[in-house]
């Protein structure tokens, strides 16, 4: 059994990698009250996983950022669209009464 971490950003989340003491940095996502935090495990072959993990996380984050900005486009114009539509409807309504 996992754990799963569902965050809804709000206007002020974000990212950074901070350093909370000499030498050691780790990734901070999310709000002063509210964040996770990925850390380089203590052991052998702990900074190259978490390089790996680093890397995939932020070729992930890339994509889903586009489509998020992508969809946000193309919905912020769907109030025009349904526009639109109503007035193609409301046309097919006279005309069938006429």
């Amino acid at each position: 059994m996992g754990i799963h971490v569902v965050i809804q950003p709000l206007v002020g989340y974000g990212a950074a990698v901070v350093s909370p003491s000499p030498g050691v940095r780790q990734l901070v996502a999310g709000s002063e009250e509210t964040s996770f935090i990925v850390q380089v495990p203590a052991r052998i072959g702990g900074l190259m996983d978490t390089a790996r993990f680093a890397q995939s996380l932020a070729a992930a984050a890339s994509e889903f950022s586009e489509w998020c900005e992508t969809q946000h486009r193309t919905r912020s114009h769907s109030s025009s669209f349904t526009d639109h539509w109503s007035d193609a409807a409301d046309e097919n309504v006279t005309r069938k009464n006429d």
